[in-house]
């Protein structure tokens, strides 16, 4: 009955006294109150915690420890120990297994840390939002009234409801009572319309609540349930599926190399002092095999050292280093960008693959020329939910309503924009206000005409006097001796309090906001002066334009980005704003339309409708969850921008919700991924670009990773398959993958963004975090890196005229040298110009220079400790110039792709300058596409 307003029912069933008696309550004293009876109304709104709200750091470590590669790497680790030890003996035979064992720690610790972080960090489920809230509110049990918490709001309790509260939970009107509340739908609520609301807010008149649910069980709730976000968002969702890829890779490259070399045994293709036993044609006993496989294993650079040197590498390279690596950078950039803070931390990833944005219109849209940015009373700053005293909150809107009282003609802008804030966030309604208040005069103070004061007189003009002032907020501070808190207690104002109020005022000013103060008293005649007023409040007012709000739709919408008008406000006032910001064009095939008709149309023809429309009006949050729905299944990544509480549900069900910092309730806040400290749109696009370079440097990361990882894995498979043996040792490459892991995740994943990020189409709209392009720069890299190191290996000694020991040295060397200079090629994976850019990021020089350092000191110390060859200055350039040529290998490998791409999009028959052809080889255009984004679709044609 509560959740549909079934009124027909209520009254039916014996109306809200019935409702009360089934509740065990009573409408004029409440719930009984004593003990035992709270205690019994608890349990039975107490639910269990689900198990994911309880996961911890021991969970996540019992969950990757829990997985077969972790499983294979410790079988792969107790044969090392024990074969190794077996053959070189305790003192030295147990380095190769250490090293594999702190792999494996090393994979289960990063794992779970990295998990336990994002679960700790991710938004507040639903159950949690209703805890630990701070605003108080005043019921009765047994007779008496009680200030309690929002979250001991019990079923039966009678809450005492007055202008200024929230409503705590859902519920029923006391009969013979009326309120007004902020629902733009059934603002008025009496015995022809009892049903409150969690979340709504009193505007006018006071009353008393019969509360028959609260917590998830409101209506809030119901949606919030319905609207339940995944359990991981879209970047770590590709992230897992990545190194699920490279694991399967890596267990297929190592069982490759189990079966070349009993292929090698069987077929005798061994070096002639190979002492690899001979199975042909004979029969051993289980002891004799038994001798085979250990003298298999056990023999230099055996069966054994091949598997681990291939299969932990691949391994750690992929479950080590990239979440690891992509997790600090995340946090690098979230810290960064200083207008947010993410409560999600890969929601600023998820920023890079959004398409559509819905917002309403508080939603940074600047609606008026100056908008009330800040408020604050008692110098505490006040947002939508706090609970102000009703003395204060009337005196500040007397001291507001004489700005309505000047000639229309002679009142300036900052009046109407403060006037029309009071109005939206107080519900002030200026022809009550004239009915109560009688204005008597008004006084013109003649050393500062910036202030404006008068004398009004309660009950019409007949009641108390008192003179209201408001100007600018330094001006009217020094003719204050007092102030107001925000429990309506006057206080005095010492040296203390007003240099904090002088403090709060420079911040304002700092930020560019203009600030205002009111201040009152009340006097015995008209003669009273302008001094040893009562502080009232302050506000900070920023200015804004529709010129300037314009152009950043215009540049979501060259970015691919379009903006979308969801709102309980009226469609046509909608229409308006919306085609004076340009989200709507006027010969566009674009739709407004109410969310009961979008909800009433059939399957087929909604989903057609979601795609074109750009405004909806008259939306309940179940209509705009629907819209969100058809939008998803359509492919798109959508944010949503929302301050109020009944904003909640669509923030939920976004994969990326926003919330401003001013003017939002706590809990919006608590509910969204990211918390905008500037309220504009001007924000929000610096957090999309910010969030487009953080994913672009994900694929650049990852595309170098693959590369260094695949070819750690398929250059002991070729030397081991050709040759019999690899030079490279397991340590060396674990040395390279430890060195070059974090230094190239430093080098690359901290790439400033470049001027085209928001010129182009969303990077990760496709879903898919591995570009055609990457693949083949991965793969002539990974090509080029194990022929030549494997060419290396057989004609160094006799092309180069190296020593074997010295071999091993240049190939170890170039394959570290490669990984560096492959870095440049990962920067631009689909443009030529590799050194685009490269001067204005310190970061990836610095990353660069410490790993040739850190080579340069790791090759002087195995020379110095383990007898390795200690390289020439020409040797070096010979390891130098195989790096480089990787440079000449891209370009190359870029060139070939790029004249396939222009035969590939050139229609067959066509010649140069001939475009009449040309619109078959382009995609369909989507809807209010201008030239540079059929351009960008064009280039993307493959």
């Amino acid at each position: 009955m509560i959740m549909e307003k079934d009124l027909t029912t209520l009254l039916g069933v014996g109306g809200v006294q019935w409702i009360a008696q089934v509740l065990k309550s009573d409408m004029a004293n409440g719930i009984p109150g004593h003990e035992e009876d709270l205690h019994r109304r608890r349990m039975a709104i107490l639910k269990p915690k689900l198990e994911a709200h309880n996961r911890n750091f021991i969970h996540f470590l019992r969950k990757s420890c829990n997985s077969s590669t972790i499983f294979l790497l410790l079988i792969l680790d107790i044969l090392s120990f024990a074969f190794r030890i077996k053959e070189k003996g305790l003192s030295t035979g147990w380095y190769e297994g250490a090293v594999i064992l702190s792999a494996v720690i090393l994979i289960v610790i990063v794992q779970s840390i990295c998990e336990s972080r994002n679960e700790s960090s991710r938004q507040l489920s639903t159950n949690q939002l209703w805890q630990n809230q701070e605003p108080k509110f005043h019921v009765l049990r047994g007779g008496c009234p009680q200030t309690i918490c929002i979250s001991d709001v019990l079923l039966g309790d009678i809450v005492l409801l007055e202008k200024g509260d929230q409503v705590p939970a859902d519920g029923l009107l006391i009969p013979t009572e009326s309120l007004e509340v902020n629902d733009k739908a059934d603002p008025i609520i009496n015995d022809h319309n009892p049903f409150l609301f969690y979340g709504s807010k009193v505007t006018d008149g006071t009353g008393k609540m019969l509360v028959t649910s609260v917590g998830a069980e409101t209506k809030l709730g119901n949606l919030l349930s319905r609207a339940q976000p995944s359990k991981s968002t879209p970047v770590e969702e590709q992230l897992r599926k990545l190194s699920t890829l490279t694991q399967i890779i890596s267990i297929v490259i190592s069982m490759i190399i189990i079966v070349v070399s009993f292929l090698r045994f069987m077929l005798k293709k061994e070096y002639d002092n190979s002492d690899l036993p001979d199975f042909s044609g004979k029969s051993h006993t289980l002891r004799g095999l038994y001798e085979a496989i250990k003298r298999v294993a056990l023999r230099p650079q055996g069966m054994l050292t091949m598997l681990t040197s291939s299969l932990t590498l691949l391994l750690v390279g992929i479950a080590e280093g990239l979440p690891l690596a992509i997790t600090i950078a995340i946090t690098c950039w979230n810290k960064t960008c200083a207008i947010m803070f993410a409560q999600e931390p890969s929601a600023t990833a998820t920023m890079a693959s959004v398409t559509i944005i819905c917002t309403d219109k508080t939603g940074g849209l600047a609606l008026i020329p100056q908008e009330v940015e800040r408020c604050c009373i008692g110098g505490k700053d006040i947002s939508e939910d706090s609970k102000i005293s009703i003395h204060v909150l009337e005196a500040f809107s007397d001291g507001i309503g004489i700005l309505s009282l000047i000639q229309e003609n002679s009142q300036p802008s900052v009046d109407n924009s403060i006037l029309s804030w009071a109005a939206e966030k107080w519900g002030l309604k200026m022809e009550i206000w004239k009915k109560r208040n009688g204005i008597i005069e008004f006084k013109q103070p003649t050393e500062n005409k910036n202030i404006v004061a008068a004398l009004i007189g309660k009950d019409g003009g007949n009641g108390p006097r008192f003179l209201h002032c408001k100007g600018p907020a330094t001006t009217i501070l020094d003719r204050c001796s007092q102030f107001y808190d925000i429990e309506g207690i006057t206080r005095f104002m010492n040296i203390s309090k007003r240099m904090d109020f002088e403090g709060i005022i420079e911040q304002m000013q700092s930020k560019g906001l203009e600030s205002v103060a009111f201040a009152c008293k009340k006097v015995d005649d008209c003669k009273s002066d302008e001094g040893n007023l009562v502080m009232l409040g302050l506000l900070g007012l920023k200015k804004t334009s529709w010129e300037d709000t314009r152009p950043v739709i215009e540049n979501f919408r060259e970015a691919g980005i379009k903006v979308l008008i969801v709102s309980s406000e009226e469609v046509s006032t909608l229409q308006e704003i919306a085609t004076v910001f340009g989200v709507i064009w006027p010969d566009a095939d674009t739709q407004a339309i109410t969310g009961e008709g979008f909800r009433s149309i059939s399957d087929e023809d909604r989903m057609d409708m979601a795609a074109r429309i750009s405004v909806m009006g008259n939306s309940l949050p179940s209509h705009q969850l629907l819209l969100l729905s058809c939008l998803k299944d359509q492919g798109h990544t959508i944010a949503v921008v929302g301050n109020k509480t009944n904003h909640i549900p669509m923030l939920k069900a976004a994969d990326v919700g926003l919330t401003f910092e001013t003017g939002s309730t706590d809990i919006a806040r608590k509910s969204t991924d990211i918390v905008i400290k500037e309220g504009n749109l001007t924000s929000i696009l610096a957090i999309m670009k910010c969030g487009r370079c953080l994913y672009s440097n994900i694929r650049k990361y990852i595309q170098f990773q693959l590369t260094m990882t695949l070819a750690a894995g398929l250059v002991p498979l070729i030397t081991n398959a050709s040759y019999g043996r690899s030079t490279i040792t397991t340590i060396q490459f674990h040395w390279v993958i430890s060195v070059l892991t974090p230094l190239g995740g430093l080098a690359l994943l901290m790439e400033p963004p470049g001027d085209m990020l928001m010129k182009k189409f969303a990077p990760g709209a496709d879903k898919q975090l591995i570009t055609k392009a990457m693949w083949v720069n991965i793969i002539i890299q990974t090509v080029y890196q194990t022929s030549l190191l494997a060419t290396i290996q057989s004609k160094g000694p006799t092309m180069l005229r190296l020593s074997k020991e010295v071999t091993k040295t240049v190939m170890f060397n170039s394959f570290f040298l490669c990984q560096v200079f492959n870095k440049f090629n990962a920067r631009e994976p689909e443009q030529i110009n590799i050194f685009r850019g490269v001067r204005r990021s310190k970061w990836f020089w610095v990353g660069t220079v410490t790993a040739l350092l850190l080579q340069a000191t790791f090759l002087e110390t195995a020379h110095a400790i383990a007898g390795d060859s200690k390289l020439t200055c020409t040797e070096w350039g010979m390891c130098l110039l195989v790096g480089i040529i990787s440079w000449f290998i891209d370009l190359a490998g870029k060139c070939i792709l790029l004249m396939i791409k222009k035969w590939v999009t050139k229609p067959p028959g066509s010649v140069v300058g001939d475009n009449r052809n040309l619109s078959s080889a382009v995609p369909e255009p989507a809807c209010n596409l201008e030239l540079p984004q059929v351009m960008e679709k064009l280039d993307k044609v493959d």
